[in-house]
């Protein structure tokens, strides 16, 4: 019998509604019987019948239902037709919430002995384990154990069972499906099964953790965001686009300039972000290049994505070259935080999370209609036990199998502070030094705002930092394709020289704004990530009646705001180089000739890449020169500010055993400017400044330039000092 013939749903506990098709049945039935785990329990009657020109919906109403999961409910008609009855309206129901919680080890949990198997679906009547030996031909089945109290099944399978494939089989509301385990550790191509994985096998790689400098101050940061296959992929180099590719160093392009794991290493950024790794939709791992996707359309949060891996059928690839991957940044002095995509799931319907517990892992609104603040159909509610319960466990796996150093959760503002919280204390568990950041845009979510993790209630969450998009806006301008075109300070708009100056203080200051933050370590500074334009772009738009040089020399300008801007220091993979996507905004699936990374422009563009390497290292020699004073600089009122002719903007850092001042000119005028006291110039947008030994007193600030002077103090000292041998 199918849905479209005959159907029975409970809408409540103490309605069910049947639908009947007019073709199967085309008079109007006026009894039914209940049936529980195959026997009679009542008969019924329909108390109201609504009709239509192709079915008949008939509406039971009882107080004595008392539907309880993992029980076989039917409906019988007149006529001795039998329709399973789908309960799962309980799966958003206090009672459920509250009832069906496991705390422990959940999926494939192996050793040499035996693998125990367990899955939560508490509304599974039977779920049956199919595992296939490595290497040999013929399934295995078993009968798993259900556990009512928790909705958990468990399966003991005696034996080594180390990279078995695995399925589990279900029966839920008279329905068998196959579906993969949402815990398994690695997936088939296509994630059509899972594999069962021995840990200690994956930790045998080296990570090379031994190998970073200190880490122990966010503000310290530089994040290079970057797409695994982006960095290799329009290369010739073996394995182009995995895992693989990009922990091999030694690639160099035809002008001898770095590839992939090299070029990361040559920045001197502190931390690689690298975008969705874990295994998702809308790539054919069995033909990768067949088409493109960045990877926000998860499947699992546990295995890894196989079209990143050398062999998508190999139980261990994936994970093995996904830590090689992390212990290959590591040996380079680069952290590695993970892009999170714990908002949504691609399908609604046939993800394993929904084929085992209907409706459960997805937020509803009062009418029981699926959020979408996601944008993507659906929304994970995170205040569930169990999804809660979900991503905390990914959280700590990831970091504990692969030595991540940090999170970025895309669209965090789906998720709630509590589950955000709850995190941030595992995760201090395994690695003290980690970051934890994200999108904290305010979304049309299900949930109330004070409990969003969103920037609004940034004050709630001192351990979090958010992508800034004021900073973004006041210094490139807008994002959006509708407002493109709008400049910010930095493309020419000087009326947005305030708002400049409260950016540079982290945004947590109430300067031309209110504050967005309690402290400057909240903001994460950016004008350039996946989503939208590029920088370059954007300029082009904005900014038609510019010349190739003049977009690169705002380039410039906008690296060094990110760069010595209060807070966290955020760049895109090629906005460095004035990286282009011809003009594409959203160009998540764009192909590779759009996103990935082009050395051909690195070669055209090599000052660029230059300039970008002596920033950061101007930025680190700036930390180092303040001191104790760094993470401290607006609390003890160490900066001010000086309104320049031309829009231009003069900041002054009184640091203890010097001045550092700052000249940033937007505009395309030169212009004269003298200090009190001679000053060296140290860096402007050719790089460091190496003669050292030069001094001045008027300084000529060019056009669209981004100049540093520095100033030792001298010792004032009393007429009756004496010196003490």
């Amino acid at each position: 019998m199918t849905k479209n013939t005959l159907s029975a749903t409970a809408k409540s506990k103490n309605v069910i509604e049947v639908y009947a098709n007019k073709e199967f049945c085309p008079f109007k039935m006026t009894k039914f019987r209940l049936y529980v785990d195959h026997k009679p329990a009542m008969k019924l009657e329909p108390v109201t019948t609504s009709e239509s020109h192709s079915a008949n919906i008939y509406t039971i109403v009882s107080d004595d239902f008392n539907f309880v999961p993992g029980h076989y409910y039917e409906i019988a008609t007149e006529q001795n037709y039998f329709v399973n009855i789908d309960i799962s309206y309980m799966a958003l129901t206090p009672e459920f919430e509250q009832k069906y919680r496991y705390d422990g080890k959940l999926g494939a949990i192996y050793t040499k002995e035996r693998t125990t198997f367990r899955v939560y679906s508490p509304f599974s009547v039977e779920i049956s384990l199919h595992v296939l030996k490595y290497g040999a031909t013929k399934w295995e089945t078993y009968s798993m154990t259900h556990d009512f109290e928790t909705g958990v099944f468990e399966a003991v399978v005696e034996g080594d069972y180390d990279g078995a494939s695995y399925l589990y089989e279900r029966l839920m509301f008279g329905e068998s499906t196959l579906v993969a385990d949402p815990y398994c550790l690695s997936m088939a191509s296509n994630s059509r099964w899972s594999f069962v994985i021995n840990p200690e096998r994956v930790k045998q790689i080296d990570t090379h953790s031994d190998s970073l400098p200190f880490f122990d101050d966010p503000l310290k940061a530089i994040i290079y965001e970057c797409d695994v296959r982006d960095m290799t992929s329009l290369t010739s180099i073996e394995h182009k686009g995995t895992f693989k590719a990009l922990a091999t160093k030694g690639y160099k392009d035809e002008k001898g300039l770095p590839i992939g794991l090299d070029y990361l290493a040559s920045l001197g950024v502190s931390h690689v972000q690298l975008m969705p790794v874990l295994d998702f939709q809308t790539i054919d791992e069995d033909d990768p290049f067949s088409m493109y996707n960045w990877g926000y359309d998860p499947v699992s949060y546990f295995s890894p994505e196989g079209s990143y891996s050398s062999d998508p059928y190999d139980p261990y690839a994936r994970v093995l070259e996904l830590r090689e991957l992390v212990g290959a940044l590591h040996q380079e002095g680069i952290r590695v935080t993970l892009d999170v995509v714990y908002n949504h799931v691609y399908s609604t319907i046939y993800n394993p999370l929904n084929v085992l517990v209907p409706k459960y892992y997805y937020r509803a609104d009062d009418q029981g209609r699926l959020s979408n603040g996601s944008g993507c159909g659906n929304d994970l509610e995170s205040r569930h036990y169990m999804v809660r319960k979900l991503i905390i466990d990914s959280l700590t796996h990831l970091m504990d199998f692969y030595d991540v150093d940090g999170y970025r959760f895309d669209l965090m503002g789906i998720l709630d502070i509590e589950t955000i919280r709850l995190g941030y204390e595992a995760l201090k568990q395994i690695k003290p030094n980690f970051l934890y950041y994200g999108e904290g845009w305010d979304l049309w979510t299900a949930l109330p705002g004070e409990q969003k993790a969103s920037y609004y209630n940034a004050h709630s969450m001192p351990y979090v930092s958010f992508f800034n998009d004021r900073f973004r806006d006041i210094v490139k301008g807008k994002s959006n394709e509708s407002e493109i075109g709008v400049k910010g300070y930095l493309l020419g708009d000087t009326n947005y020289r305030d708002g400049f100056k409260h950016v540079l203080l982290g945004s947590a200051v109430a300067l031309a704004f209110a504050p967005m933050f309690d402290h400057v370590v909240q903001s994460v500074n950016y004008v350039e990530c996946h989503d939208n334009h590029t920088l370059f772009d954007k300029i082009k738009i904005a900014c038609p009646d510019d010349s190739d040089e003049e977009v690169k020399k705002r380039i410039k300008l906008c690296t060094a705001a990110i760069l010595l801007a209060g807070g966290i220091p955020l760049f895109h993979q090629g906005q460095e180089i004035g990286g282009s996507k011809n003009k594409v905004g959203n160009s998540y699936n764009s192909g590779d000739e759009i996103n990935g990374f082009h050395y051909d422009l690195l070669d055209r563009n090599e000052d660029m890449y230059h300039f970008f390497i002596d920033a950061i290292k101007m930025k680190k020699a700036f930390i180092d020169v303040a001191g104790e004073d760094y993470d401290y600089l607006l609390e003890r009122n160490k900066i001010t500010f000086e309104n320049l002719d031309h829009g231009a903007l003069k900041i002054k850092y009184d640091l203890q055993d010097c001045n550092v001042y700052i000249i940033f000119n937007p505009s395309k005028d030169n212009f004269m400017y003298e200090f009190e006291n001679y000053v060296n110039l140290v860096f402007n947008d050719s790089g460091i400044i190496n003669d050292g030994g030069f001094f001045m007193k008027m300084a000529i600030v060019n056009a669209l330039s981004f100049n540093i002077f520095y100033e030792k103090k001298t010792v004032k000292v009393s007429p009756d000092y004496k010196e003490v041998n």
